[in-house]
């Protein structure tokens, strides 16, 4: 308390309060005393209430401020990605009331303002005139016309608001208020400001109205608007609630480029919020985790690479001939022809997130886990080498360029180690890879992928088998109705042999009575895989002491669950595990027995 509390100056609020009920009640004035239950605005940061405390402010009409950037929305000035908030940034700027613009802060920028404090016996009261001007000097001028000579001066102590500072950023930082200056001419208006939704009056709307107010110009021209990153109990992360994380702990355990794909790849999805998974403990993320990973993907790919290019660069190695691409290259280029264009569209519409799934899908599943693998036959071969170097330089250089957006330290690198260019040349420098719209062949790619299904298929009857890595099946074939799709098939039974290490495989619009075979499908098609008579005994073996485990916790699960001792009395989340337990008995024992069937 002040001196204005008389006997009770000095005092801490809460104990001055109980000094004058005290008071109150020793001079006889207290009547009674009563509880009320209210609700107290607490400080974030000094955990303390709020009470309010009235004091002389600087405000902004900021209704004419307001106006002139109604007036350039009708425009679209400034577009923002997702359209829809461009209604939050309107309503604000319609619904919107004067703003305070001092804070009373130990850091900032000044009031420019000057009291003539001459005029009221040296002090600061709320009759103390002032003038406004750019610097001291300015002030002086102004005040010794209005007052004359030998006026006494002292600037506002607050400074401006927050807000109000960086509104001013998108100008002031080109050379503003010199309207001459080269940078202003140049740079200004911008085009892009990335924020965050919840910020568009607090920061937006006041670069606008500012830069309306002093340029007359909007500051740039578009506004992408990202999600919020948030913790893991999907709270907004603050200084003072301590629940934010430390990207550089994140850097130094994961990368630079891994957190930023994670970021973009999670977070730049049109605005929408994601709770970052991140343990405390360990200063670690899953999230994060996988875009290492995919880093760590595409850094393999390469050595794969220069492993085999035999020191040869995409520039020396130059574009495939046409007329030697196997059926596997024209499916790979038909999609990076298309990841090409989808990429580039996205980018262009400020599609971050879309651009960066689209790229890892294409990256890992299909170029990593099938063209590579389907390249590595042809790479030993000869007659067929330089075409499958061709290829695969082609697709790497031009997956670089299209990543390096999103990860630019990792694939500068990769590209510098594929390409032997000189370290002075820069990828960021690079045009964006021509577009190949004759590369493009959908049906191709349908059937591919289709081919690739048929793939996994055998690959998990081979798991059902328990047969090794290294070990052939005997037999294999693939039926299909779809001439298209046999046609695919049969070009590709070369790869079909090694990829599902198959000692003959055989494509057939009939499926055949195949003896000691295992059958899966995939959409309107059927694999059928023989396995060798051993491996048949001893998967059939198998089979049947899984069946005999299942019936056997079948009959033990059951019979506890017709007790009414257990049923009624134990608690509710046991006999729920246990009737769980009864189901993936039973699915285990019907999928023994189905598997017994197929053997015959």
């Amino acid at each position: 308390m002040n001196e204005a509390a008389g006997e009770f100056a000095g005092l801490d609020r809460f104990v001055a309060r109980k000094a004058v009920v005290a008071k109150m009640e020793a001079l006889g004035f207290l009547v009674k005393t009563e509880p009320y239950a209210h609700n107290v605005p607490y400080s974030d940061r000094g955990k303390v209430p709020v009470e309010p405390l009235l004091s002389t402010q600087w405000f902004i009409r900021t209704e004419p401020l307001a106006a002139n950037c109604r007036e350039a929305f009708e425009k679209v000035e400034p577009r923002f990605v997702p359209e829809r908030w461009s209604k939050v940034y309107l309503d604000w700027l319609t619904n919107i009331r004067d703003w305070c613009i001092s804070r009373q802060l130990w850091w900032g920028h000044r009031i420019p303002a000057w009291f003539v404090i001459s005029e009221t016996a040296g002090e600061i009261t709320s009759n103390t005139p002032y003038v406004v001007a750019s610097d001291q000097a300015e002030a002086l001028q102004k005040a010794e016309l209005q007052f004359g000579v030998g006026v006494a001066l002292e600037q506002d102590p607050d400074v401006l608001d927050t807000w109000f500072s960086s509104g001013l950023w998108p100008f002031s930082t080109l050379g503003w208020p010199d309207n001459a200056a080269a940078d202003l001419k140049r740079w200004y208006p911008t085009s892009l400001l990335v924020t965050g939704f919840d910020i568009i009056f607090f920061w937006v709307a006041r670069m606008t109205m500012l830069a309306g107010a002093f340029t007359g110009q909007m500051p740039f021209k578009d506004v992408y608007i990202h999600g919020l990153v948030r913790d893991e109990q999907n709270r907004k992360m603050s200084k003072s609630a301590g629940n934010g994380i430390d990207p550089l702990l994140l850097i130094e355990r994961y990368g630079a480029d891994a957190v930023r794909f994670a970021l973009v790849r999670e977070v730049a999805g049109a605005g929408q919020d994601i709770r970052l998974d991140y343990n405390r403990k360990t200063d670690s993320s899953a999230t994060v985790e996988a875009a290492r990973n995919f880093a760590n993907k595409l850094w393999n790919a390469t050595r794969f690479a220069l492993m085999n290019l035999d020191g040869e660069t995409p520039k020396s190695l130059g574009n495939p001939d046409p007329e030697m691409l196997q059926q596997a290259d024209r499916w790979i280029l038909s999609r990076l022809a298309r990841i090409n264009q989808e990429s580039a569209e996205k980018y262009e519409t400020y599609g971050l997130g879309e651009a960066a799934k689209g790229l890892y899908e294409f990256a890992w599943n299909e170029v990593c886990d099938w063209s590579i693998e389907l390249l590595k036959r042809r790479l030993q071969d000869p007659a067929q080498q330089r075409t499958a170097r061709q290829v695969l330089a082609k697709v790497l250089t031009e997956l670089f360029i299209m990543l390096h957006p999103l990860m630019p330290h990792l694939t500068e690198e990769l590209w510098h180690g594929l390409t032997g260019f000189p370290e002075q040349k820069l990828l960021a420098l690079e045009p964006w890879p021509a577009l190949d719209l004759q590369a493009i062949d959908l049906e191709l790619e349908d059937n591919f992928a289709e081919m690739i299904e048929l793939v996994r298929v055998a690959r998990n009857l081979r798991a059902t088998g328990g047969m090794k890595p290294a070990q052939k099946v005997s037999r294999l074939i693939i039926t299909s109705a779809r001439p298209d799709l046999i046609k695919v098939l049969k070009l590709a039974i070369p790869d079909l042999a090694v990829l599902i290490k198959a000692e003959l495989v055989e494509i057939s619009t009939e499926m055949p009575e195949l003896p000691r075979s295992l059958m899966g499908i995939s959409g309107t098609s059927q694999v059928q895989l023989q396995l060798p008579e051993q491996d048949l005994d001893a998967l059939r073996s198998r089979l049947e002491k899984d069946l005999a485990k299942a019936e056997k916790d079948i009959a033990g699960l059951a019979s506890r669950l017709a007790n009414p001792n257990f049923a009624d009395k134990a608690p509710a989340d046991v006999v729920l595990e246990c009737r769980a337990n009864l189901v993936e008995a039973e699915a285990q024992a019907q999928l023994a027995k189905e598997r017994l069937n197929d053997l015959g």
